[in-house]
């Protein structure tokens, strides 16, 4: 399956996400659904890395194992990364088309909004899995996109 095919799935399946949270919005407000959002993506972000780290059989995961097992989640959505940044501080990427991004932008929500959708959802899953994978790493959201053009900019570093 191409990277195109896989982003163009995970629209599609981001398009119901993120109009199941434009529905709670109608009935509680955005900020109830988001806190929502939060509260979920805190939960199975630290069940993934839960996951990721028992699949591994290790106890310890190093910098460079936790960038490549985090970075099968935007790989999977068909988001492409190029790596900015390699250190023994951290690896950085820039993240290309986002299907997360283009679904909230199809369903009508500002740009605002989706930067708070995604720094309390996406952001903190990654956190989280970060977190189970290696309590000594941590998740950075350097820069978010201004537009489903431009891109993100995130790492896993030490901290």
């Amino acid at each position: 399956m191409s990277i195109e095919d896989k982003l163009s799935g995970a629209t599609t399946a981001m398009t119901f996400l993120y109009a199941y949270i434009n529905t709670i919005a109608e009935e509680d407000g955005m900020e109830r659904a988001i806190a929502l959002q939060a509260k979920m993506c805190e939960n199975m972000g630290v069940m993934q890395g839960q996951m990721m780290k028992e699949q591994a059989g290790v106890d310890e995961i190093d910098l460079k194992t936790a960038w490549s097992m985090a970075n099968t989640i935007p790989e999977g959505l068909g988001i492409s990364t190029e790596i900015i940044e390699d250190t023994p501080e951290g690896i950085v990427a820039k993240f290309g088309p986002c299907p997360v991004y283009t679904a909230a932008q199809m369903l009508g929500m500002d740009h605002s909004t989706i930067e708070e959708l995604c720094k309390k959802g996406s952001a903190i899953f990654m956190g989280n899995m970060t977190q189970q994978l290696n309590p000594n790493l941590k998740h950075e959201l350097r820069k978010f996109r201004s537009s489903a053009d431009d891109f993100c900019e995130e790492g896993i570093v030490r901290g």
